[in-house]
């Protein structure tokens, strides 16, 4: 809990077996994003598929480091894959 807590973390319950896990808030959650490497953690896609698959698109970075729950990544500015975490 201490080395959690030292960056800046909280321990709580994540997903669905509410195991403990160090949660830790992104400084640039919510900025935008094309990739990864814009981010502290994940540049997930918000919003409706575009109907061409290889459309250029951004993203915004989320907010922790919570791994639990459904997302679709943007890589190199493209929709990635959707990814559901339990």
């Amino acid at each position: 809990v201490a080395a959690c807590t030292a960056k800046g973390g909280v321990v709580r319950p994540v997903c669905r077996m509410q195991r403990p896990a160090c949660v830790i808030a992104y400084s640039d959650a919510g900025k935008t994003c094309s990739d990864k490497s814009d981010c502290q953690g994940r540049c997930l896609y918000e919003g409706e598929a575009p109907t061409d698959s290889a459309a250029a698109v951004t993203g915004q970075c989320q907010a922790t480091s919570d791994p639990c729950g459904c997302f679709t990544t943007v890589v190199q500015g493209r929709m990635g894959p959707g990814l559901c975490v339990d």
